[in-house]
Formats: structure tokens, C-alpha cells, sequence
């Protein structure tokens, strides 16, 4: 667990102030309102190719998913089963087919928001990491992993 401390003052009587500091553990803080997401999604600067299509389709998912927890790891400095699993979620949704087969999502979209379905957004795909990875570690990490993707869908078998 990542532990950062918050310097809180405490009056212990009106003459004495005492400095405590209060450990905070990261993955608490969380967006949970749209309107908050939506004011970040306006004020926070993305990289200009979040905004490119990636088809989720054309990329190998397996070997994407285990860079995406290997890099998670890496990361955190420990094994996360829980942040591993939801990366990969925000990044390759899957859905099931008529079958019940579950199957990768289909085209995915960047920020211009124009395709449907199981779409990503790496913005807001960012922005829900920041509360386990910190800020810029998130945008590190959907940054390069977008430039992966991009990548990985326009060569033979949809590896990097």
C-alpha cells in the first residue's frame, strides 16, 4: 500500500499548536460525479493522439493485456490484481456476441467521441487511474499505452 501523509494542525489548548500528519492511501480518491470528470476532462491537457481511433479488433489482447500488467507493477511496485483488471477493462472493453461469447469491443474511439458500443476513451481512462497510480504516472501510462495501440493496429497481428 502507498502511503502519503497530509500535515494536519491540531490545537491541543489555545497556546500549544501540534503538527500531526495523517496517512492517506492512494486508490481512495475517486471521480465520482460527472460533472467533476467532465470539469477535468476540460481543464486537463491530453496528448494530441488520444483524439486518433484505435480498433480494439486488429490489436493482439493478450499480449496488450500483459504489458498492461506487467506495467501496472512496475508501477506500483508490487502485484495489483484489482488496478491490473480494471486498466485493462478501461482499455480493451469486451462485451458478448449473441452466442454469450465474450468477445474484444469493436471500433474504438479517442476523444471526438463519434463511434458507439464498447467505446474507449483514453481521457477518461486516465482520469479513473489517477486515483491508484497518481496523476502523472496515469498519464504516463495511458499515454504510452495509447501510442501502443495506435501502433498495434496497423501491423501484422496486432502486436507492437
Amino acid at each position: 500500500i502507498v502511503l502519503s501523509f497530509e500535515r494536519i494542525k491540531h490545537k491541543t489548548n489555545k497556546q500549544t499548536n501540534k503538527e500531526f500528519r495523517m496517512p492517506s492511501i492512494k486508490g481512495t480518491a475517486s471521480i465520482s460525479s460527472s460533472s467533476a470528470q467532465n470539469k477535468l476532462l476540460r481543464t486537463t491537457k491530453f496528448p494530441s493522439n488520444f483524439s486518433q481511433s484505435v480498433d480494439i479488433t486488429k490489436v493482439n489482447v493478450a499480449v496488450i493485456t500483459q504489458w498492461i500488467e506487467e506495467r501496472i507493477e512496475s508501477i506500483l511496485g508490487f502485484e495489483d490484481e484489482i488496478v491490473s483488471n480494471m486498466a485493462v477493462n478501461l482499455f480493451l472493453p469486451q462485451s458478448k456476441n449473441e452466442d454469450g461469447v465474450v468477445v474484444s469491443g469493436g471500433t474504438n474511439f479517442g476523444q471526438d467521441g463519434s463511434k458507439g458500443g464498447n467505446a474507449v476513451d483514453p481521457r477518461r481512462a486516465q482520469l479513473d487511474l489517477a486515483g491508484f497510480l497518481g496523476e502523472e504516472e496515469a498519464a504516463g501510462f495511458a499515454t504510452e499505452l495509447w501510442c501502443m495501440l495506435l501502433d498495434a493496429q496497423v501491423r501484422q497481428g496486432g502486436v507492437p
